[in-house]
């Protein structure tokens, strides 16, 4: 009776085990699905607008930026139904990423508290396939507002934008000429270079266009240093802030792509 009991027990705990084990299972997602799903991510690129403040009973206090002068710092990303991810939005910072539905078609950036009724803030084209960066921009400099930005997408991700590399990315109204070590390259708008570069060394690069005189004049100059597991996106724009020291800017990023 005694082993009869015990082999009883022994059954039932490792019935209850197994429903454990199962529960456990069933809610972890398989390895094959973990990896499935894309996102986007946004990099609005630009100049600040001045800094400004007023004085109030002695105290001073930071005035907003004047309309259209930076993008919305709040935005819902969706795929062109109502509703959607909330993102922030901030000048030469790219955001978290955002879930995107599989295959092509629509995606959507709205202003917070839009009921989908209005016209969005933004729409592009999803790619087929893969992760994309879209990189935002006002096209026509200082004399436009964010109300309509410019976007071109990227792709993104490890398997499309892999460490060890850097991407250069023209988005001014001009041709820009490159110097990276031995190599003279060109940049035309809207498309972007992509060069392998070695690991923790520097590799110094120059950038310049022609000016209004016709003479070639440089504009950035520095280096990309990646240590293994980086990649570097650098963009170039035209400067759309108050008064300008230089025409032509250069926004150098560098990111791990394993945190992406």
């Amino acid at each position: 009776m005694a082993a009869m009991t015990l082999g009883r027990l022994l059954a039932f705990v490792w019935l209850l085990t197994a429903g454990v084990l199962c529960a456990q299972d069933d809610g972890e997602p398989p390895k094959d699905e973990k990896k499935a799903g894309r996102q986007v991510r946004f990099l609005a690129v630009g100049d600040l607008p001045p800094f400004r403040q007023e004085i109030r009973d002695g105290v001073a206090y930071e005035l907003e930026p004047p309309a259209g002068s930076i993008p919305p710092r709040e935005l819902i990303v969706g795929s062109g139904q109502p509703g959607g991810a909330e993102a922030r939005m901030l000048l030469n910072q790219v955001t978290e990423g955002f879930k995107i539905p599989a295959g092509a078609g629509p995606l959507v950036l709205r202003y917070k508290g839009d009921n989908g009724q209005a016209e969005p803030w933004l729409q592009v084209q999803r790619p087929p396939d893969g992760d994309m960066l879209v990189i935002l921009w006002r096209a026509d400099g200082n004399k436009g507002t964010w109300a309509k930005p410019t976007a071109l997408v990227l792709p993104d991700g490890a398997e499309k934008a892999p460490a060890g590399r850097i991407r250069i990315l023209n988005i001014a109204p001009v041709t820009v000429g490159l110097v990276m070590g031995a190599e003279k390259l060109v940049l035309l708008p809207g498309k972007p270079l992509d060069r392998a570069i070695a690991q923790g060394k520097d590799v110094p690069f120059q950038l310049g266009a022609v000016d209004a005189k016709g003479e070639f004049r440089r504009f950035y100059s520095g280096s990309a240093l990646q240590n293994p597991g980086e990649r570097t996106l650098v963009v170039v724009y035209r400067a759309d802030g108050v008064d300008p020291r230089n025409d032509l800017k250069a926004n150098v990023m560098r990111e791990p792509v394993n945190a992406l």
